[in-house]
């Protein structure tokens, strides 16, 4: 199966999150906390990210708090260009007011572990700097599905350490550093593109 057939997925965890949407456009780490994490990760996703693998095999998934999820798929003319803008957007769907590009819907974490971590052809995968280098895991070029799942600023919380043991869920890095998540979300997009130019 060639890259360019995957679906590349990503997960941000946001567990201090507000569900209300009742943050300030003009104070996103504060009064939302850390919404602007979000922010970023869905620029580098569907903006700056790509540079040739196709948009519409890219999608973000963002767990509030545990209990609420939303799905960003391709935005295709509708895609923000700034921050503020995709606060904005983020805002709205927490308010019951999604774009059609927006999937929202209850669901816990572990909800979200079940649902892809199904393999062969759908794998979940944790980015943490202790994990095995990216380029090295073979079997991420043959499934269908490859998600990738993101901490905070404050990294994973025991509960979400005790669910990767709890699943066995495998670990990948970009490196030893530690990167903001919309660096990983381009970088990992960035290496697919190689695979798929490797290929060819």
């Amino acid at each position: 199966m060639q890259p360019e057939s995957t679906l590349l997925r990503f997960i941000q965890l946001l567990p201090q999150a507000s569900l209300k949407g009742n943050f300030l456009l003009k104070d996103l780490p504060g009064s939302g906390k850390r919404i602007d994490i979000l922010c970023r990760d869905l620029a580098a996703c569907f903006t700056w990210g790509s540079i040739s693998w196709p948009k519409e095999r890219l999608e973000l998934v963002v767990i509030i708090a545990d209990s609420r999820i939303l799905v960003f798929e391709n935005p295709e003319e509708e895609t923000p260009q700034s921050e503020s803008e995709w606060a904005s957007v983020i805002k709205n769907s927490l308010r019951e007011q999604p774009p059609d590009y927006v999937k929202v819907s209850e669901g816990s974490l572990e909800d979200i572990i079940r649902q892809y971590n199904n393999p062969p052809m759908s794998k979940l995968w944790i980015l943490d700097e202790t994990g095995v280098h990216i380029s090295a895991i073979e079997t991420t070029h043959s499934v269908t599905q490859n998600s990738f799942m993101l901490g905070d600023n404050r990294g994973f919380d025991s509960q979400t350490e005790s669910l990767m043991l709890r699943y066995s869920l495998p670990r990948v890095s970009l490196g030893k550093k530690s990167y903001l998540s919309s660096h990983c979300v381009a970088s990992i997009i960035s290496e697919f593109e190689r695979l798929s130019h490797v290929r060819r």
